[in-house]
């Protein structure tokens, strides 16, 4: 029988189609329906949902948040760019290899570009050896990092000073911070590359407490850090209790951390990792994290091994390359690989002079040739064009060529580890 796969995007009004992707999600990921069904609803993103349909019968779904990334800017910093966040992606067991995975992210892909005229697309990965395959890259890494009870960060003074005239002060998390917490999120989120700002609306959604779902945990709480009236950070949180041989044992699991500077950020983990009656804090950080820059070395971070925290892809290259800051003037040619988004691929001049970066079209002889998917790793400067034409994956054809874009793309620090989507 010959295999026919659709894609529909959902009608956020009609109630049926709306529970058709709770009730696929739910099969998918194995839920345990303890979660209210007026609450999961709630949670079920209706702005952009797909359901996949193989001969007509629902097979696969996947939807998209409206999100912001900080991306790097000309001078150092960041800028904040909309962008698309795959999520909720999901085969039914019965419709596996069979070509749904690959149409709904097809129309992802087309969808961001072609409708919201978006130029990323970024994710968050459960299963790490499925997206390389659509132009996605590993764009940023995080090590879950384990704190004992009283750590020591190694801060010099002077961020010590900072961090001494910062006010901490915890609440229970709660949709009414929703619009601080968004605002904070967005100020921070141009210190550095790598930063979700979730909508407004979501930061409400995600700040409301769900006994059902949250079993033995605490309802979260939110740790503000104030500096002269003004926020410069906060923590989101939440502690689990545990008795070992009658003495308190308990873990605080950090969800997000952000921080307006390092003093900011210093206070924050000072107050996380000395919590009474708690003996472990569990947070994923960066590489460049100056949380693991105050440890004596990367071993203290305890924990896990480094994991890929988020997965970017390019889907409209001349409108990524014009938002994007560049490190260095540079002036080459580029043949790019892009089997979904043919409009991508081909030989493309790349320039950047100044504040200014554009690529266009040429039958110049390339200079490298590359994957859009190395680029999505590259373009946040979590990895170098350099690492992957040493893992063979970069073709260089002209010597030096590689070294002059990596100088063009490179940032000062890499990326942060930024909260889920």
């Amino acid at each position: 029988m010959t295999t026919r796969v659709t894609v529909h995007r959902i009608d956020p009004d009609d109630p049926a189609q709306v529970d058709a992707v709770l009730d696929m999600d739910q099969l998918v990921w194995a839920d345990d329906l303890r979660t209210p069904r007026e609450v999961a609803l709630a949670d079920t993103p209706t702005r952009a949902a797909w359901i996949a349909r193989v001969n007509g019968e629902a097979a696969g779904i996947a939807a998209s948040w409206d999100v912001e990334l900080s991306v790097p800017a000309a001078g150092g910093g960041a800028s904040l760019r909309p962008v698309e966040g795959l999520t909720w992606v999901g085969v039914h067991p019965d419709h596996r290899r069979r070509g749904v995975l690959t149409a709904l992210i097809r129309e992802h892909l087309r969808w961001t570009r072609d409708e919201q005229g978006r130029s990323i697309s970024v994710l968050k990965a459960s299963e790490p050896g499925i997206y390389g395959r659509f132009g996605y890259g590993v764009t940023s890494s995080t090590v879950m990092s384990s704190f004992g009870r009283g750590t020591t960060f190694a801060a010099p003074s002077a961020v010590r000073e900072v961090a001494d005239a910062t006010t901490l002060r915890t609440t229970t998390a709660s949709p009414d911070q929703g619009r601080r917490w968004h605002a904070l999120a967005r100020e921070c989120a141009r210190t550095g590359a790598g930063h979700i700002v979730r909508s407004p609306q979501d930061s409400e959604r995600l700040l409301a407490d769900n006994p059902e779902s949250r079993g033995t945990r605490e309802p979260a709480r939110l740790l503000w850090a104030t500096r002269e009236r003004r926020d410069v950070g906060a923590a989101y949180f939440h502690r689990t209790p545990k008795w070992t041989h009658g003495k308190p044992d308990g873990t605080v699991g950090v969800f997000f951390l952000v921080s307006t500077d390092a003093g900011a950020r210093l206070a924050l983990a000072e107050r996380l990792v000395d919590i009474d009656l708690m003996g472990t804090t569990e947070y994923w950080v960066a590489p460049d994290d100056v949380l693991a820059l105050w440890l004596p070395s990367p071993r203290s971070l305890g924990g896990s091994g480094v994991s890929d925290n988020m997965w970017l892809r390019i889907v409209d290259l001349p409108a990524a390359v014009a938002e994007r800051g560049h490190a260095a003037d540079v002036d080459l040619v580029v043949e790019v690989r892009d089997e979904i988004l043919q409009d991508n691929a081909g030989a493309w001049r790349w320039t950047s002079t100044g504040a200014d970066a554009a690529v266009t079209r040429t039958d110049a002889t390339a200079d490298l040739t590359l994957d859009i998917g190395d680029l999505g790793a590259a373009w946040l400067g979590g990895q170098t064009l350099g690492a992957r034409a040493a893992a063979g994956f970069v073709t260089e054809h002209r010597p030096g060529a590689v070294a002059e874009l990596d100088a063009a793309l490179r940032t000062a620090v890499g990326p942060v580890g930024t909260i889920d989507f």
